[in-house]
């Protein structure tokens, strides 16, 4: 199935896109209904890649939320490269349908609109479905924890939303932070050497607490959380060498991101039963 039937300001939609892109992404190929993959019965307007392993996909339609894109996300999904994917729609269509907006948003494209004058805005970006984590499963994991490390997730997951690889080094960068503070407290009960609680010796403070017998019931939440930093503090430096590669990083993220909001609660919750403070 393709994407048909559009109306005749197709045209100037598609120059508007081009327009846009070219100044986002810097780009200058576009291949215009050419198919993504075989097994994915979906054309879309146009695509171009903007390095050798990352597609995006637009799809020009009249309304935010076209029926074509609802009925392939599974298919995207399945595919075996990370695809992102863009709606261009007029923007008096954007504004008289914001229901349709929101759900398109919601299920992970992204959305430009064009003016009457054929300038665009990105209301929404988008990065590969195979990372989208939904407002609603974010809001579900950060509940249980206090508002300052919510505030500092939630910078977190606005990163991940742009680029998750960045998003989920991110997500390490917290959790250091909460062992740097902890390290801090326990050096001022004198469970842990002073020199053991310094900033950038993330593996160092762990090693300390994990040898204090204060924390004889935290070894678990203490290994965690070093095995977590190991895994994704430079994630977004390891960059894959196919198409393979990038679909597993790429989901790889999504999994980090979500584990390590996991793991911070954990780790929280460990060092308030030790009588620590659990801040960050």
């Amino acid at each position: 199935m393709e994407s048909t039937g559009l109306s005749s300001g197709t045209t100037f939609l598609v120059e508007a896109a081009k327009a846009f892109f070219r100044k986002i992404y810097h780009c200058s190929a576009f291949a215009a209904s050419v198919p993504l993959d075989k097994s994915l019965s979906w054309t879309p307007t146009l695509s171009f890649k903007i390095n050798n392993h990352l597609t995006v996909a637009v799809e020009v339609s009249e309304n935010p939320y076209p029926l074509i894109l609802q009925l392939r996300r599974t298919d995207v999904l399945r595919l075996q490269m990370p695809v992102s994917v863009y709606c261009i729609c007029p923007e008096e269509a954007y504004l008289a349908d914001q229901t349709g907006a929101k759900a398109l948003i919601n299920d992970g494209y992204g959305l430009v609109t064009v003016a009457a004058d054929g300038s665009s805005q990105r209301r929404a970006p988008c990065i590969p479905l195979i990372q989208e984590i939904v407002q609603q499963e974010f809001e579900a994991e950060i509940k249980p924890l206090p508002r300052m490390i919510k505030t500092r997730l939630a910078e977190s997951f606005d990163r991940y939303k742009h680029n998750a690889p960045t998003g989920a080094a991110d997500i390490a960068e917290v959790m250091e932070g909460m062992i740097l503070r902890a390290g801090r407290d326990a050096a001022k009960k004198k469970w842990i050497a002073q020199a053991d609680a310094k900033p950038g010796a993330t593996a160092k403070t762990l090693a300390a607490m994990d040898a204090a017998p204060q924390f004889q019931n935290c070894r678990a939440a203490i290994g965690a959380a070093q095995a977590y930093i190991s895994m994704y503090r430079n994630s977004a430096h390891h960059f894959p060498k196919d198409n393979r590669q990038a679909a597993k990083k790429y989901r790889d993220c999504r999994h980090g991101f979500l584990e390590g909001l996991k793991k911070i609660g954990f780790f929280r919750d460990e060092m308030r039963k030790a009588g620590l403070s659990g801040r960050l």
